[in-house]
This record gives structure tokens, C-alpha cells and sequence, in this order.
């Protein structure tokens, strides 16, 4: 199965990346004759609007389409699930917090927990203003142990 999965990537990655995703992860997950395969793409990094339902339909498509024409699973039947990393998604790499741009963030790292509003995005650090303090901060990203968007319901 893991020789499926890493063809599936492969047959996916440049398709979805010529229409604007990223593809995230590919698993797949046997249980005696059932088989699911989950697809998780996330807009490209150029990108901060949220994943929305009609671009979730839009990459099922495309990767629905594309899984149609080759055979996978030598042919036993599969459920395919689509979908994005969510909102609650830890962030781990620039392109992640690249994702991210302009949102506050809740960040724990080696020394203390904190929030930040994020401004700039580098290949090894991130930076912004803290909103308690009005301070730019300048965040290596080697220090965090836990970044995610702070989510506000209204």
C-alpha cells in the first residue's frame, strides 16, 4: 500500500499544483477488504483565503478525475475522502504560516507562550506585532514548539 500511496502523490502533486493547491498528505488505510484513501490539499502558499467548501469540491474533482484513469489498489474498490488541513492545524513550516499571513497566532516556544499578530514570513523566522505588548517580535522557527491560528467565534 505504501508503494500506492507514493504513486498517488506523484500522479497528483502537478495537477493540483497547475491549479492553485498544494497537496498536504496522501494516506491510505486498509481494514480487511475496505480501503480509504485520504487527499489532503490546502491552497497554495500565494494564497491566505480559507479553504472553501467550493474549492474542496473543486480539488475532489481534479483528484477524483485524475485517480479515475490509473489503476490503484490492483482495482479493489476504495473510498476517496478530500479534504484540508483545517483551521486548527498545527503550523510547522514557512509555508504553512505563509498560509497564515495577517492572522494572530498563539505561539508556545522553548521559553514562554505568547500571541502575535503575524506580519512577515521567513525561511527561518517569522515575525510581527505582540498584540499585549504593541512589540515586533521576531520568532525563530528552530524555538516553536506550538503554533496555531487563535480561532474567534463570533
Amino acid at each position: 500500500m505504501d508503494e500506492d500511496v507514493a504513486r498517488i502523490e506523484e500522479l497528483l502533486r502537478e495537477p493540483l499544483r497547475t491549479s492553485g493547491f498544494h497537496l498536504e498528505s496522501v494516506k491510505a488505510v486498509a481494514a480487511g477488504p475496505r480501503r480509504t484513501l485520504t487527499v489532503v490539499v490546502d491552497l497554495d502558499e500565494s494564497s491566505t483565503e480559507a479553504m472553501s467548501m467550493d474549492k474542496i469540491a473543486e480539488s475532489s474533482r481534479l483528484v477524483g478525475d485524475t485517480l479515475d484513469e490509473v489503476e490503484i489498489f490492483r482495482d479493489k474498490p476504495y473510498q476517496l475522502e478530500v479534504t484540508s488541513p483545517g483551521a486548527t492545524r498545527k503550523l510547522e513550516c514557512p509555508r504553512h504560516f505563509k498560509r497564515v499571513l495577517g492572522r494572530r497566532l498563539e505561539i508556545t516556544t522553548k521559553k514562554d507562550s505568547f500571541k502575535l499578530d503575524l506580519a512577515d514570513v521567513g525561511e527561518n523566522s517569522i515575525s510581527g506585532t505582540d498584540p499585549a505588548s504593541r512589540e515586533k517580535r521576531t520568532v525563530s522557527l528552530p524555538d516553536i514548539v506550538k503554533a496555531q491560528v487563535e480561532l474567534k467565534f463570533r
